[in-house]
């Protein structure tokens, strides 16, 4: 046996047990010295340290080891160590992680304020993505609520993302997350979220579901804001029912009220608030435009004036009721709100203007001129308050007031108030201070103002002034016949010829100018111009309104004793004046004088049998004694001598003539007479001659003086005026010659001035009215005036379209009288001539209800006016077809007579004569004007009334009636009182008239008589058609009446009110009652119209 025995091995077991061993002894000896690589720092820092240090320099890019060093740093507070390891590490998650760390570390050790350090902090933070707990807990401190939000809806925690979304004042991205995940448990944080992201929608609708409905007041509230206004009203009443008398709730109630409409309500919790509150100013403010809301202006005006009266009105309030104080016409709460804004200087622009219009309307000019007076003494004196002071003034008379304002008068200066001030001085004669307060102003275009001046001047003397006042008026409108001389005696004074060579240095004469070259070139005697002028006229030989200027010559000839040349001219003037019987009066004596008997014996042929004038007698005998006719000329002489006496001319002459008849006794008896009376002075021959004379004279006066000697001594006589009027005439313009013949009534004349085409449209439209020709007036406004008329071509347009006009007129009449009623369509137009009107009823009355037509023609010619109406009523019962035809003539100026016929028409004496019997009428009448106010209507008529269904007699009649009217006010308004009398005379009588009925009814009828005293006011002459520019339009007409047979005094009242809307239209409303009519019973009428034109 080998004794060496074979070494045994160590078996693993017992190498495993030994190592256990020894850690545990290890670890027993060294508790906190023992260290192992995981991620917790031991509290030995030391020992660490140089643990990590060791390892790190075995293992340097041991990145775990390395952090887990920087992070002890960090602890220890050794942040530039920290930065050194941590400026070794590989750019990575712990990196970022670690910078986070100890960039906080250094934050809160250099005293966690808001600085640089920190904004680089919180952007570390956000750009950091995958957090740890560390960087979460860092995150919070900073308050970076927006990212630990975001970082929670990452992780899927809404409620907590919710909370920090709050935190973070985004409301609105934490509501959206309780919309997804909305529960009871938080609801109420849900709603309160809801209403800080300003939904309050959503909360109220989160409350109803969740919330606790016993809670009256959250409701209110909510409801409120989320604007569910029902809801909320709903709460509030319950919680008025609890507290009756809260003034919160009321207020609450009221507003809830108004804002569902419930304004009456709101209006009684209202009345309950300001009980309380009597003082409350934001309450009566709410009361006041509740009162305007419920369209209750007047009661809004009185609480304004308490507002007014406690200084709580704003200027859109004090506008605001001065707009319902106008419209109600309470001109003077109006007043008061324009006198408050004056007090505080809130009164501007045009708002003092509409303020004083007020005052006018309220009509008490004292109280307004202390306004004016007090709002200067607040604001200053302006232009405005100056100028309605002197308007006051001046519409009151106060023309002392004017005087004693002009002296400081701050106005306009314009021409209105400048006319004013001057008119006050110069009706007390004081033309020198008048004629300075129109010198303020020296640009116009108003012809009133320039007209003034002119006066002015001539009335002081001032001749430059005056001659510089007619040029400027002269630019703005022709002169006047007798202007335009004045003008030119001013510029021409003592210089006819300097006038004449003026006016042949024009480019184109006018007639008006050649008459008047024709008439100067005589008065200078200048025989070159004379040859000049007849050249002129001879281009113009058939012109007839050159007549004038050819006896202009004719006149020069006859002075020249040029009796061939005077008998060519006045010639051509007869021709031309289509042998006007004055230019052929003068054609008698140049036949004298030339001793022309063929045309002595034509004149004497053609007018010995006519109604002779003065004039024409005096040239009849003096023709007669040269044609040896000495009967013709005795009766002449004696016509004459029974007409003057103290003719001693025409006795000379009558004395030669009975001679010649061979009266010798009385010849020589009137010569006797003549030798005492005849002057013996011979040097005052011709005077005297022409007074003992007269026109008899003028043929041999005129073989020893020119005309020029003759016309100053012979003023009136007819050769003088005849050879005055071809000077004058040579001065007249086409519109001054219209205005003279107008005049004179000389129509045919003003028909060859519109023929010539030489006056103005606006002449020619005047010139058709003058000739009583409305319709061509109206034609030719339509087709040649077609651009915008003036003011006056307006007015004349506004005269005559009564006669030319387009019109579709609807008229409902529920009560028309007599128990009927009627409903018409009528249509206006013009056509041949004359205006006419078509017309479609339907009339209810007493149990012969049925359609009317009616066609009717108005026409104007002339003196003449006819209006024909054709009319026919289809009763259910009985029918009626009725002619009338109205004819007038203009007697004169002031006259109007007519004739009007009416056959079968309808009548109005009683309800069952309207719908059965019909009407025979024969009216003569006259209208007289016995001045411009005054007037009279007098008119008679026979009348028949007969049954329609037969045609036989009722009963015939007369009728007279008389009215006198006169105008006290003519124009704003038209204000007339009248007399009036009607007269109806036939017998009483008591018969029956077939109805239709089983039984006839009786009619009873009785003579007819009334005495009554009436006044009317209107804006307007009348609510029918056409529209004539006057909106509103309104008539009140009332009138008192005795019926002397029954005794009875009765009362007739007519209104009628129109308002345009189109702006050609009306729409008018009419209504009126009489307390008796012909028969005993009341009538009342009410008609609702409306046409518009087209």
């Amino acid at each position: 046996m080998n004794s060496n025995k074979r070494p045994q091995l160590v078996s693993i077991k017992t190498i495993l047990t030994i190592l256990a061993v020894s850690c545990f002894a290890l670890y027993a000896l060294f508790p906190h010295t023992l260290f192992f690589e995981d991620d917790t720092l031991s509290q030995d820092y030391t020992f660490e340290t140089s643990y990590l240090n060791a390892a790190l320099n075995t293992d340097p890019d041991n990145e775990k080891l390395r952090a887990k060093l920087i992070e002890l740093h960090i602890e220890l507070s050794e942040y530039a160590q920290a930065k050194i390891e941590l400026a070794k590490l590989p750019k990575s998650e712990r990196k970022a992680t670690l910078e986070i760390k100890l960039l906080y570390s250094l934050w809160l050790a250099s005293g966690a304020n808001i600085d640089d350090r920190f904004e680089e902090l919180s952007l570390k933070i956000k750009a950091h993505k995958n957090w740890n707990e560390q960087v979460l807990s860092i995150a919070k401190a900073l308050g970076l609520n927006v990212s630990v939000a975001q970082y929670y809806q990452l992780k899927n925690k809404p409620l907590l993302a919710a909370d920090y979304w709050l935190s973070a004042g985004e409301p609105v991205k934490a509501l959206v997350i309780y919309k997804a995940g909305i529960h009871a448990n938080i609801a109420e944080k849900a709603i309160e979220t809801a209403l800080g992201a300003n939904d309050p929608v959503q909360a109220y609708m989160w409350w109803k579901k969740y919330g606790d409905q016993a809670n009256t007041e959250r409701t209110l509230y909510l409801a409120d804001l989320a604007g569910n206004t029902e809801d909320a009203a709903d709460a509030v009443e319950a919680l008025l029912k609890a507290t009756p008398n809260n003034t919160h709730y009321l207020t609450k109630a009221m507003y809830l009220r108004l804002a569902n409409g419930n304004a009456k309500g709101a209006e009684q919790l209202l009345e309950k608030l300001l009980i309380k509150s009597p003082n409350n100013k934001e309450l009566h403010l709410l009361n006041w435009k509740v009162k305007r809301w419920q369209n209750k202006p007047s009661e809004a005006l009185n609480e304004f004036k308490w507002l007014m009266a406690n200084h709580a009105v704003t200027p859109a309030m004090l506008s605001d009721s001065i707009n319902d104080a106008t419209s109600l016409y309470l001109y003077q709460d109006a007043n008061d709100i324009y006198e408050y804004k004056a007090q505080n200087r809130q009164l501007k622009g045009n708002g003092f203007a509409k303020w004083m219009q007020t005052n006018e309307f309220i009509g008490n000019a004292k109280k307004e001129l202390n306004h004016i007076e007090r709002f200067e003494q607040i604001s200053g004196k302006s232009v405005l308050s100056q100028y309605w002071k002197a308007k006051v003034l001046h519409d009151t008379g106060n023309l002392k007031g004017l005087r004693s304002l002009w002296p400081t008068y701050q106005g306009p200066k314009n021409e209105e108030d400048l006319l004013w001030l001057a008119r006050s001085f110069w009706l007390i004669d004081d033309f020198s201070t008048a004629l300075t307060i129109l010198k303020q102003k020296q640009q116009s275009t108003d012809t009133e103002f320039w007209t003034a001046r002119v006066d002015m001047a001539l009335r002081v003397q001032n001749k430059k002034e005056e001659l510089y006042a007619f040029e400027q008026l002269m630019t703005i409108s022709e002169l006047s016949v007798g202007d335009m001389l004045h003008y030119q005696q001013l510029r021409f004074e003592n210089n006819p010829q300097g006038l004449l060579d003026y006016l042949w240095q024009q480019p184109s004469l006018t007639i008006r100018q050649l008459i008047q070259v024709a008439l100067l070139s005589s008065h200078v005697d200048d025989e070159e111009s004379i040859k000049r002028t007849r050249q002129e006229l001879e281009k113009q030989r058939y012109n007839k309104a050159l007549y004038p200027a050819w006896l202009i010559l004719s006149n020069w000839y006859q002075n020249k004793s040029d009796l061939n040349s005077a008998y060519t001219t006045l010639n051509r003037a007869a021709k031309l004046s289509e042998y006007n019987p004055d230019v052929v009066l003068a054609q008698g004596w140049l036949a004298l004088q030339m001793h022309d008997t063929v045309m002595i014996k034509r004149i004497i042929d053609n007018h010995s049998e006519d109604e002779t004038t003065h004039g024409w007698t005096q040239l009849l005998a003096s023709l007669s004694i040269h044609e040896k006719s000495y009967n013709s000329a005795y009766f002449y002489l004696r016509k004459l001598a029974l007409a003057d006496p103290n003719d001693l001319t025409t006795l000379v002459n009558l004395a030669d003539v009975m001679k010649q008849l061979g009266y010798y006794a009385n010849a020589t008896e009137l010569n006797h007479y003549l030798l005492q009376h005849l002057p013996k002075d011979k040097y005052a021959y011709r005077g005297l001659m022409y007074r003992w004379a007269g026109a008899m004279a003028i043929p041999h006066l005129m073989q020893l003086n020119s005309m020029d000697e003759l016309a100053p001594e012979t003023i009136g006589e007819p050769q003088t005026n005849w050879w005055l009027a071809r000077r004058a005439a040579q001065k007249l313009a086409p519109w001054q010659k219209l205005q003279l013949y107008m005049t004179n009534g000389e129509f045919n004349k003003i028909k060859q001035l519109i023929t010539q085409n030489a006056l103005t449209e606006e002449d020619k439209l005047n010139a058709l009215l003058y000739l009583r020709q409305p319709y061509a007036t109206m034609q030719r406004w339509y087709e040649e005036l077609t651009t915008e008329l003036s003011e006056s071509q307006l007015s004349l347009v506004r005269n005559a379209r009564g006669s030319y006009f387009r019109a579709l007129e609807i008229n409902l009449s529920p009560e028309a009288g007599l128990n009927s009623s009627q409903y018409d369509v009528n249509v206006y137009f013009p056509y041949a001539n004359g205006q006419w009107k078509l017309s479609l009823s339907n009339q209810k009355n007493f149990n012969n209800n049925g359609l009317l037509f009616a066609v009717e023609n108005k026409m104007t010619w002339g003196r003449w006016y006819f209006d024909a109406k054709i009319d026919s009523h289809q009763g259910r019962l009985a029918n009626r077809q009725g002619i009338s035809l109205d004819s007038r003539y203009q007697w004169d100026s002031r006259t109007q007579v007519g004739l009007k016929l009416e056959h079968n028409v309808e009548n109005r004496q009683s309800e069952a004569l309207l719908s059965f019997a019909q009407l025979n009428k024969a009216t003569a009448y006259v209208n007289y004007n016995i001045d411009g106010r005054q007037n009279m209507q007098l008119s008679a008529a026979i009348m028949s009334f007969l049954r329609r269904d037969s045609g036989s007699s009722l009963i015939n009649g007369q009728e007279y009636n008389a009215r006198y009217q006169y105008r006290i006010l003519k124009d704003r308004p038209i204000w007339t009182a009248y007399f009036s009398a009607q007269w109806q005379d036939f017998e009483q009588v008591n018969t029956l008239i077939n109805t239709g009925n089983d039984a006839a009814l009786n009619i009873e009828l009785q003579p007819f008589r009334r005495f009554a005293l009436g006044t009317s006011f209107s804006s307007t002459s009348s609510l029918e058609p056409p529209y004539l520019g006057t909106s509103p339009s309104w008539l009140f007409d009332i009138s008192t009446g005795y019926q002397t047979i029954n005794d009875d005094i009765d009362v007739s009242v007519s209104s009628g009110a129109g308002w345009s809307i189109l702006g050609d239209d009306l729409f008018r409303l009419q209504l009126g009652y009489q307390s008796s009519n012909k028969v005993g019973n009341s009538d009342t009428q009410l008609q609702l119209g409306y046409y518009v034109h087209f």
